[in-house]
This record gives structure tokens, sequence and C-alpha cells, in this order.
């Protein structure tokens, strides 16, 4: 019998709204220093748009996250981030 597709495939992590740039700035350098490609959203990438910290820290977030297997408490950056079933994608900007 085949296994029963993972739930964290349908899981995404995004910032919290009340997280501030500081915290996303240290949430993104804390994901980018930590093994996750982070050149989709640096200069010439897919997803470098729309150029706010909330965005790039998103895009880090959740390719952290994903990159823990989807745990949840991989989705926790200090309080700031959050688990969400809601597919962030946008454009060629694929959260994966």
């Amino acid at each position: 019998m085949p296994a029963p597709p993972a739930d964290n495939a349908k899981k995404f992590c995004v910032p919290k709204p009340e997280a501030t740039d500081a915290q996303l700035q240290n949430n993104l350098d804390y994901a980018c220093s930590h093994g996750i490609d982070c050149r989709p959203i640096q200069a010439g990438g897919v997803c470098v748009e729309p150029a706010t910290v909330r965005s790039r820290a998103a895009f880090a977030m959740n390719s952290y996250f994903k990159s823990k297997l989807g745990v949840d408490s991989a989705c926790d950056f200090s309080g700031t981030g959050q688990v969400t079933t809601v597919d962030p994608s946008y454009g060629n900007c694929r959260y994966v």
C-alpha cells in the first residue's frame, strides 16, 4: 500500500503580520546562512520582486521550513513565523 501524501507538502511558513522588518531581516540572514539557496531572492532571481524585506524573508523562511521537512517548530523564528496552508507563490516565484 502506498504511503499517504505528506501533510507538510501543503504547509508553508510565512512571517506573522506583526513581525518587524528588523526581525525579518534576522530571519532572512539566519535562513540564508544555514544552507538555504537564496539565489531566487537575490538580484536577477525569480523571486526578487517585490524587493521588500518581508517578501524576501517569506521565501527564505519557507525554504528553511521545507528543508526541515515542514516540522512546525522550524517555522517559529523566535515567534515571528506562522504555518499556513495558503500557497504564497506568485508569478514565476514558486514556494516549494
